[in-house]
């Protein structure tokens, strides 16, 4: 874990800062299992920074973050993914924090005003950072494009994990299509869907993007081909309809 010696408490580890792009960064953390999770950063022309799916950091990687220039946008993407959100807000209380409407509420609570990453995040940034909201998904996700690099930027909507897994959670993940694949998970479509079309529509939109890296928060970065992947995975679980 980076920054071992400072002392600000932090619950999970994680692997030091790596440059993905120019002006695109991704920090590799552990979880509560073994899915992992992510946290990308994006540096804007004006050099304001955005942070995705925020992570606990030690303090000399707060620093790193300040050295790239003003946190100005912290994202949680989706209901499942706004644990580190608040903490990451309360570093940098001049960012506008946005977050899936469900958890409004729950940040406002904790002393936090948020704004609804479906609904409100910036417009004025889509030449360069566009939000784009994922329908029929129960858990109100939002992907990501990064126009100047072609990245997008994907929570669990994709999952793009090795084999890490044994024993009957082997077994079910593999049911699930999650271990050695890239793409939507099984559940993605019978769990996490509430509407089932308007999720297909929502991936057949996320196709038509100018995109070849594709970033997840489970598993590792898909650096090149990403939208014929995507669009494999998508068929496997939706069929072509």
């Amino acid at each position: 874990m980076t920054g071992a010696a400072e002392s600000e408490v932090v619950e999970f580890g994680y692997k030091p800062p790596r440059s993905v792009a120019e002006n695109l960064w991704e920090i590799s953390g552990e979880w509560k299992n073994k899915f992992g999770r992510r946290m990308t950063v994006i540096k804007l022309q004006d050099e304001r920074l955005i942070i995705h799916n925020a992570i606990r950091l030690q303090s000399t990687d707060i620093n790193w973050l300040k050295s790239l220039g003003k946190p100005s946008f912290i994202v949680a993407p989706n209901v499942f993914h706004c644990s580190d959100a608040g903490w990451m807000a309360g570093k940098f209380p001049d960012a506008e924090l946005f977050v899936p409407a469900p958890k409004m509420a729950s940040f406002k609570n904790q002393g936090h005003n948020s704004k609804d990453v479906n609904l409100d995040f910036p417009s004025a940034l889509s030449d360069e950072f566009q939000c784009i909201p994922i329908k029929g998904m129960r858990i109100n996700e939002a992907a990501f494009l990064h126009r100047p690099s072609r990245t997008l930027i994907l929570c669990d909507s994709a999952f793009n994990m090795g084999d890490v897994f044994t024993g009957f959670e082997r077994a079910f993940m593999k049911w699930n299509k999650i271990g050695g694949r890239f793409g939507p998970s099984r559940l993605t479509k019978w769990v996490f869907a509430n509407d089932r079309k308007k999720l297909h529509l929502s991936y057949q939109e996320i196709l038509q993007l100018d995109f070849d890296r594709v970033i997840v928060n489970h598993g590792d970065i898909l650096e090149s081909g990403g939208r014929d992947r995507l669009r494999s995975g998508v068929t496997e679980i939706f069929g072509d309809a």
